[in-house]
């Protein structure tokens, strides 16, 4: 048993780019992008990232997204089964204050995503409070019960929904019984879903998120929605060229 406070990542080679939420094959410098955030995000959490004992970053090859997605659940797993915690991130997460996060004892997701219900029909599950799993923790005393919940949903991946592992992990969170006032800590996983420098921006992230961004612990940046400007913004956020405290004026 190793017993480790591991920060995961993954950054995949991806041959079919059509399978994220929109057809991303004719994205601008989509893989370039992807790795520049991912030294953006290991600089940022070995600054800013408190009880951190090692970066590991799963690579490999996969037809496309989706796949990866199910591939490192059980590359998660594993690390898991040698007694370790681990905090995953997705490569669009920047680190921006210190914090541990490595405390608890139940799977923890952080804050709600965008929209914040959902109902799947394929699983029959609706959810009145959907929480994003861009950054979630894997404590080493979570139950096996949880991951079995999330193995039995695996084996039945839902083919037409491209966050499928998303209503997986929040299935898992919801099963250990946990209250909404348990697990929302937006400060966590703080969702920029407006770039902040434009007019409305912090606004808009301010109202979703329900505290100001400068009192955030990590930033996800919604890669997804365009990796160059996604990128130029976790730049900015990690060399503070966007401040992250910022006068919102209510009219």
């Amino acid at each position: 048993m190793s017993n480790k406070n591991y920060l995961v990542l993954k950054n995949y080679k991806i041959s079919d780019h059509t399978k994220w939420y929109d057809d991303r094959s004719k994205e601008k410098n989509l893989v370039n992008n992807y790795n520049e955030m991912e030294k953006i995000a290991v600089e940022s959490a070995m600054k800013h990232l408190k009880g951190m004992n090692e970066i590991k970053i799963f690579r490999g090859e996969a037809d496309n997204i989706r796949d990866v997605f199910k591939t490192n659940f059980f590359e998660i797993y594993e690390l898991w089964k040698k007694g370790n915690n681990i905090l995953y991130a997705d490569l669009d997460v920047v680190f921006v204050n210190d914090h541990n996060y490595f405390e608890g004892d139940s799977f923890q997701m952080y804050n709600i995503t965008q929209p914040h219900t959902t109902k799947d029909e394929h699983y029959g599950i609706e959810f009145e409070h959907f929480f994003n799993c861009g950054i979630r923790y894997y404590p080493s005393t979570m139950s096996q019960d949880v991951w079995e919940v999330g193995f039995k949903m695996i084996e039945n991946w839902n083919p037409d929904r491209w966050d499928c592992e998303q209503v997986i992990y929040n299935q898992m969170m919801w099963s250990q019984g946990v209250s909404v006032e348990e697990v929302y800590k937006p400060q966590c996983a703080y969702q920029c879903l407006a770039n902040p420098s434009m007019q409305d921006g912090s606004l808009i992230n301010k109202t979703f998120n329900q505290i100001d961004m400068g009192d955030s612990y990590a930033i996800h940046v919604h890669g997804s929605r365009g990796s160059e400007d996604r990128l130029l913004l976790m730049k900015q956020l990690h060399d503070r060229t966007i401040p992250l405290v910022q006068e919102v004026l209510y009219l």
